[in-house]
């Protein structure tokens, strides 16, 4: 049992990352604006006047609001940018607060590499200057390494005596 936990734990993982990824992907394509030949949809006026008694209550979906047809490209550029405006407001002001913020954190980020810089400063300011590098192997280790290892080896009566 112990040997397949890790599998159903990665199997596990594996589902849940997929889910979220296909919700994702669901989110995207209903965002997705059509293509750049598409025409923005404009509905049709009704012709006859209905009557009052056949009125539906006000409480439904405000109507669009009606727009005649774009005579030129830089007419419809300048409807879609007028409808447009009020959502490039809201997304330069979101721009504009997360550059504050990333600027305070930028600071904040120098001002401990600023401290952590005089700590650096402060510990080479301790240490003596001249170079004190001490020999990895001094004279007698090579030899005690050697003794040692026959001490500590298997003893000669097991080792075999080799013909050549």
């Amino acid at each position: 049992m112990e040997q397949f936990l890790p599998i159903i734990i990665i199997a596990l993982i594996s589902f849940f990352v997929n889910k979220a990824s296909e919700q994702k992907k669901r989110a995207t394509n209903q965002e997705k604006p059509k293509g750049p030949n598409s025409r923005p949809v404009q509905p049709r006026q009704q012709e006859r006047p209905v009557s009052p008694a056949n009125q539906k209550p006000i409480h439904e979906k405000p109507q669009p609001v009606r727009v005649e047809r774009p005579r030129s490209l830089k007419e419809a550029a300048e409807i879609l940018l007028s409808q447009m405006q009020p959502q490039i407001e809201e997304k330069k002001a979101e721009a504009e607060d997360k550059m504050e913020e990333l600027k305070k954190e930028a600071a904040a980020y120098k001002e401990k590499a600023i401290e952590m810089q005089r700590k650096v400063e402060a510990v080479k300011e301790t240490k003596p200057a001249g170079p004190q590098i001490e020999p990895f192997f001094q004279q007698n280790d090579i030899v005690k390494g050697i003794i040692m290892s026959e001490v500590l080896g298997p003893p000669r009566a097991k080792k075999r005596y080799g013909r050549h």
